[in-house]
């Protein structure tokens, strides 16, 4: 019998993770998984590609792994500037010690070493006044050299951050072209495996406000990929690889969106943070109650509020905050992809990423509290803090593996990360070595088990405590950690 076959396209900032479903019997029969392997450059394969585009010496494009040294030539990355620090001095000290090198006498008197603090507090004050000009200085200097950087360089990052996210774009080619481009040579490779006998579930950084139209965004490039594919290089890859950047844009349209092209070539399209959190609540991995998902990817974290009621999930609330991993990198003066994050990232540019998702998690408890109020529940503060109290907050994605941002927020301190327990029941194909790696493939595999997009129906959150609303019932309501 023929086989029904759903991809889960995990494009993300830095890498890109697919994960195949693959149901015999016409997906009748019990389904395996797959997640896609990719070949580096020595020759060791990888069950992630870079989101990297590269314009080679001969003005072809490269696509994941590429050769550094086919690069087009361009100018080195700039570094930040770093300023020399403020030395703390005990001014007692110092004064004394001043005083012992330049007087004649050598007996300190209160007088002298009272004029002696305040010339080194003065000191103090219009050394840190240098220094901070001097800090603000070189970032400024640091930002025009990378802009200017960015319009030259001939290798391309971020660009699915720059398309789906806020991000600030400033090189040569629109970013939405680089999008096209790269899931071209994707879709390339599927087509190589399977023809075009699957359809592709595909993941998008968005909140309940964004979504249709980031849906519709996703259309419109998966949609203009697949022409270039199927229409323009009739499937050849060796063509669409030969390619000149030049004809490669005369060759390349953005069309508008249509549910016909979302029809034929079978895109569905879902919010990251719904498809990290279904590869986790469809297989009863998490208990019931009120929880977070946190998925810290390269150039997004995707946040969710949802319960867990009778095994179904249901998504109350989610946000997509434009900071992930890169955010961290690119404050603290370096690129990301260069490797060796925690030595470099900053402790305070950490906190300042960590404090957003505590502005979330923050306002979401203001909101729980005045939804009880408005249902005049008689439910108070304290009895909602004790429900929250020690709730789930799960993270996964890359930056979950660093204990400095995968940290609790407030009454979610149950802190759990995605790990290789995710996948014991499936029949997958390399278990043993994907299971390893469940934190920052468990998206695709969300993406390949979710359904159907016209079913991503956010909950109504002003409705989520009116079943306790005094106005029903003359009794007083309770709230518990399980209530939906």
């Amino acid at each position: 019998m023929d086989e029904e076959i759903k991809i889960g396209l995990d494009f993300g900032t830095h890498q890109t993770k697919i994960c195949f479903q693959i149901t015999p019997d016409e997906g009748h029969g019990l389904p395996e998984y797959e997640f896609m392997k990719f070949e580096d450059l020595k020759g060791e394969t990888h069950f992630f590609i870079p989101s990297v585009v590269q314009i080679n010496k001969d003005d072809t494009l490269s696509y994941g792994y590429c050769d550094p040294n086919n690069e087009k030539e361009q100018t080195d990355r700039p570094k930040l500037s770093q300023v020399t620090p403020v030395v703390i001095v005990d001014i007692d000290e110092e004064a004394e010690n001043l005083f012992s090198k330049y007087s004649t006498n050598g007996i300190p008197d209160e007088e002298s070493l009272t004029a002696l603090r305040t010339m080194l507090e003065k000191k103090v004050v219009l050394d840190r006044e240098l220094y901070e000009k001097d800090s603000v200085l070189a970032q400024t200097e640091y930002e025009k050299a990378l802009e200017t950087y960015h319009h030259q360089r001939n290798v391309f990052r971020y660009f699915k951050q720059a398309t789906f996210a806020e991000y600030p774009w400033k090189a040569k080619y629109d970013p939405k072209l680089l999008c096209v481009w790269y899931l071209a040579y994707i879709i390339f490779l599927l087509e190589e495996r399977f023809d075009d006998n699957f359809s592709i579930n595909f993941g998008v950084p968005t909140d309940d406000t964004t979504f249709e139209q980031k849906k519709k965004l996703a259309v419109q490039i998966l949609s203009s990929a697949y022409y270039l594919v199927e229409k323009v290089y009739q499937k050849d890859i060796n063509t669409f690889l030969r390619e000149k950047i030049d004809t490669l844009l005369e060759k390349t349209t953005i069309f508008d969106y249509s549910d016909d092209d979302k029809e034929e070539y079978k895109i569905s399209v879902f919010p990251e943070a719904y498809a990290s959190l279904i590869g986790l609540t469809s297989r009863g991995k998490l208990s019931e109650g009120m929880s977070i998902n946190a998925d810290i990817g390269g150039g997004t974290t995707d946040v969710s509020f949802f319960i867990i009621n009778d095994g179904i999930p249901k998504i109350y609330k989610y946000w997509s905050i434009p900071r992930g991993l890169n955010y961290i990198a690119e404050q603290s003066g370096f690129d990301y992809s260069e490797g060796d994050f925690m030595r470099k990232a900053h402790e305070d540019i950490i906190e300042k990423f960590n404090n957003k998702k505590k502005e979330l998690v923050y306002k979401l408890e203001l909101e729980l509290l005045g939804l009880l109020r408005k249902y005049n529940t008689g439910i108070d503060k304290s009895e909602l803090n004790k429900a929250l109290n020690d709730r789930i907050l799960v993270y996964n994605g890359g930056g979950s593996i660093y204990p400095s941002i995968a940290t609790p927020i407030f009454h979610f301190t149950d802190v759990k990360t995605v790990n290789s327990d995710l996948w014991t029941e499936e029949i997958m194909h390399d278990k043993n070595k994907v299971m390893k790696l469940a934190s920052i493939l468990t998206t695709s595999f969300g993406l390949s088990v979710s359904e159907d997009d016209q079913n991503v129906v956010l909950c109504d959150f002003n409705s989520l405590f009116k079943e306790h609303s005094k106005e029903r019932s003359n009794e007083k309501e309770e709230i518990d950690k399980d209530v939906c």
